[in-house]
């Protein structure tokens, strides 16, 4: 990648960028949008947003910013209403010389990577979780599409690995960018307790969505065991899901409901994160965790499966501890000694924080997203 760093002083005009995403709600994927065309450098880039559904806080927060919007109202691939969102996508692409078209997530993908080589357009299709994740048929068509696309944009050397090693992306189409972090959002200062864990002797907590591959079971079993012999601790779950019922099921079977605080999904995490001594993430299969980079931004201190990406950002007994996937004892070992010795909680949570300020915050990721893109495109734009 010799040269990266002065092609946009090579560039005559910056780069101008279509990101599209499916909706601009509450989800990783759309925060993603939001900080990357917000934050990213507009002598370099000049972003545009399109999504097929409206509304969602991340739209507002898009809008405000003077960001120009496209909306494509798509319910579905197979009615009439997408027939004419492609045509209107084609139009609003040559009428604003988009230069590049950067799809976010696996409906945008399937819209815009075969759309936008139809009409002549540079196109990056994107892969922000494991392809592993997926089921096969969906799995079999990104496929497809990976060999379409321009580039394929990962959070993740673990899904650049697995793209390149299991389906067989070329590394020269692989464009590794981390997620980055808001510093005036989530950061350490001003960690204090919620009304509702204002009685708590320490907090373990975690924020994401309520599905299967986040393995919150074993958090819950986890934590169940380890009150019993440390009853002022609390757990506080922040997200909304298909399994909220289960687990409110799993929560009243063990006996812990007074110890346990579920929390709806919310724009605005980090003053849970602040209250949080011990953040978990125990899935059985993640790329690059938005909430835990936070998590760690904001002085928890953290613990991840030993999966995916979480490797990338958790180095185990420097800035938080690592566990085998669904090892239930481990992780509760985990909990128990990070409960019964502060001195190394405090220390590497402090470390995690300053791990992610060093490394990850969004002006660092948007800085790299610029340079992708205008390696992508090339120096050649002509001025207009």
């Amino acid at each position: 990648m010799t040269g990266e760093n002065d092609r946009g002083s090579r560039r005559e005009r910056p780069v101008r960028v279509l990101m599209l995403v499916r909706e601009l709600g509450f989800g990783g994927i759309e925060r993603d949008v939001s900080k990357f065309s917000r934050h990213v450098d507009r002598e370099r880039v000049l972003p545009h947003v399109a999504y097929f559904r409206p509304g969602g806080p991340r739209w507002a927060e898009i809008e405000q910013a003077d960001i120009p919007l496209l909306e494509l109202s798509i319910q579905s691939f197979r009615s009439s209403a997408a027939v004419t969102a492609a045509r209107r996508f084609a139009r609003y692409v040559a009428e604003h010389e988009i230069d590049l078209v950067h799809a976010f997530d696996a409906p945008a993908n399937m819209f815009a990577v075969p759309l936008s080589r139809l009409i002549g357009r540079p196109v990056l299709s994107s892969n922000l979780w494991l392809r592993s994740m997926l089921d096969r048929r969906t799995q079999f068509l990104l496929a497809t599409l990976d060999r379409m696309a321009t580039g394929v944009f990962v959070n993740c050397q673990a899904v650049a690995t697995e793209l390149s090693s299991q389906w067989g992306v070329p590394q020269r189409k692989l464009h590794v960018c981390h997620n980055g972090f808001e510093t005036e959002q989530f950061n350490s200062t001003g960690r204090q307790r919620p009304a509702e864990l204002a009685d708590a002797q320490l907090v373990i907590g975690t924020v994401c969505g309520l599905r299967p591959e986040k393995n919150l079971p074993l958090l819950i079993d986890a934590f169940a065991e380890v009150f019993r012999t440390h009853p002022g601790i609390r757990l506080v779950i922040v997200g909304d899901g298909d399994e909220r019922e289960m687990l409110v099921r799993r929560i009243s079977e063990l006996g812990i409901t007074g110890a346990v605080l579920l929390k709806g999904a919310t724009a605005d995490p980090a003053p849970w994160m602040r209250a949080m001594d011990v953040f978990v993430l125990p899935s059985k299969k993640e790329a690059f965790s938005n909430a835990l980079l936070e998590a760690m931004a904001c002085g928890c201190c953290p613990v991840g499966s030993e999966v995916g990406g979480t490797f990338e950002l958790i180095r185990h007994g420097e800035h938080g501890m690592l566990f085998p996937s669904g090892d239930r004892e481990r992780l509760t070992d985990v909990l128990r000694m990070l409960i019964e010795r502060d001195d190394e909680r405090v220390r590497m949570g402090c470390a995690a924080a300053k791990f992610a300020r060093e490394n990850l915050t969004i002006e660092t990721a948007a800085n790299r997203l610029a340079t992708i893109y205008e390696m992508v495109v090339g120096p050649g734009v002509k001025p207009t």
